[in-house]
């Protein structure tokens, strides 16, 4: 399998994983347009857990090549992602899940008798309201390291979507 491709289904893995530990489903549309994944909240209704039509739409993106700064994490995206983004008129709120692996492909998943460890970890980014970009290529978003997505972080997040507050 090739090296971005692994990347791509253990970033998933890990959206996967973060979204259930906080009581949520993980959809993936069936076709790209631009978003990888949804997280969808659920309720319990007299028992009954049933989705509540409450969603965040990621665009997720798994690499080892960041640069560590006192509080950011700085990453160069595609200008058609950053551009996705940004934009105001959607449905749903949207945010990028930046998931950041070790340099060390050894280092990626480890998987013993005592556990299985995925490495690194990822942030969450809103861009909404940025301003779009003419570049063709790239553009370098500064993410705050206290933006570490969790499933207490996706429960927040989720709570101000709920509420009508900007994520």
């Amino acid at each position: 399998m090739i090296e971005s491709h692994i990347k791509e289904g253990l970033s998933k893995a890990y959206a996967i994983a973060v979204a259930h530990k906080a009581g949520m489903n993980f959809a993936r549309p069936d076709f790209d347009y631009g978003f990888d994944g949804i997280f969808r909240d659920i309720q319990n209704v007299n028992g009954r857990y049933c989705d509540n039509g409450w969603s965040i739409d990621i665009q997720l993106k798994a690499t080892i090549n960041v640069l560590y700064e006192k509080d950011y994490i700085k990453y160069d995206l595609e200008a058609k992602n950053y551009n996705d983004l940004v934009a105001t008129e959607v449905g749903a709120p949207r945010m990028l899940v930046l998931f950041v692996l070790p340099k060390d492909q050894d280092q990626w998943l480890n998987i013993t008798e005592d556990g299985t460890i995925l490495k690194n970890c990822a942030w969450w980014y809103s861009l909404k309201g940025l301003e779009p970009t003419k570049n063709a290529n790239t553009v370098r978003v500064s993410i705050p390291k206290e933006q570490l997505l969790t499933e207490v972080s996706l429960r927040q997040i989720m709570n101000k979507v709920k509420t009508g507050e900007d994520i």
